[in-house]
């Protein structure tokens, strides 16, 4: 049996994006929500683009999973160095009635489909140009609830 390696030691990919768990394992994603109006936005901004400058935005932990919203798959390689083929998509996260960008992870090739249920994932980012670094997804749900 083989452990998975830690996550806890990487760089985030942008600071205070992450939940941590009691032993610095990344357990999902913060995202900022506005008091004056309840809009949740990702990543968190300092303030809210729609309410007066000063309104305050409190942190908000964003639910672990989702649906396909819309999905493109890459079949050049990236700039930052990621190999080809990659995907990115919106995912609805519908609890938090949110949609985030992200990669979508699974088999080199795999098509996503809209509407398939999706869960929050950690990994180390494997781009040449930031190698080193604590990166998210979405990866399609083996058994969905």
């Amino acid at each position: 049996m083989t452990t998975k390696p830690s996550l806890a030691a990487l760089a985030p990919l942008r600071p205070r994006m992450f939940r941590h768990d009691e032993n610095g394992e990344p357990v999902g994603l913060v995202a900022g929500r506005c008091v004056g109006c309840g809009r949740v936005t990702f990543p968190a901004r300092a303030a809210c683009s729609h309410c007066h400058p000063g309104t305050p935005v409190e942190d908000y932990f964003l639910s672990t999973h989702g649906v396909i919203y819309a999905a493109t798959t890459i079949h050049l390689p990236s700039a930052l160095g990621h190999p080809a083929p990659y995907s990115y998509g919106y995912v609805e996260l519908t609890e938090d009635h949110t949609r985030i960008f992200a990669p979508l992870l699974g088999p080199k090739g795999r098509p996503f489909c809209v509407g398939e249920p999706v869960q929050l994932v950690f990994f180390e980012i494997q781009a040449k140009a930031i190698d080193g670094t604590l990166g998210y997804g979405f990866a399609v749900e083996d058994n969905p609830s």
